[in-house]
């Protein structure tokens, strides 16, 4: 349940866990939400199994547009051959996050800080990232 709701945003983000991207896989809001992020040219991010809701909201007959078209992606291994199977093309298992497009997605818990580094760096730009990054004491790759 949300604390509030946003009128306008710039980036949709898609939490990961298999619960939850079940969910966001059965739910046509967040299905439509996706598309129209897509279609209006403003950035979807997913992690975790939350890349199985973007695969998801492509099915759907509705889907046309830039909100039809698959993508270079990745997600949890363990959703990867559903993703696979899907027709989308999944990134090598080395990429922790993938950026193809305005679509940002990344594998799991381990990746969270690079992939939310990913996510500044593309809406505020890379001196911004690096502002955020110094400070946090970040490995020089992570």
């Amino acid at each position: 349940m949300p604390d509030r709701l946003v009128d306008a945003a710039d980036i949709l983000i898609l939490p990961g866990g298999a619960p939850g991207a079940k969910t966001f896989c059965q739910s046509e809001d967040v299905l439509r939400l996706i598309r129209e992020f897509r279609n209006e040219g403003k950035w979807v991010a997913a992690i975790c199994a939350g890349t199985t809701a973007l695969v998801e909201s492509v099915k759907s007959p509705r889907a046309e547009g830039e909100a039809a078209k698959k993508c270079k992606v990745t997600s949890h291994p363990s959703v990867k051959q559903e993703i696979v199977d899907a027709g989308w093309t999944y990134a090598d298992d080395s990429e922790r996050v993938v950026v193809d497009g305005k679509i940002i997605t990344s594998r799991g818990p381990g990746t969270a800080m690079l992939f939310s580094l990913t996510i500044v760096e593309k809406l505020a730009g890379k001196a911004k990232r690096d502002e955020i990054q110094g400070p946090m004491i970040c490995a020089e790759t992570l």
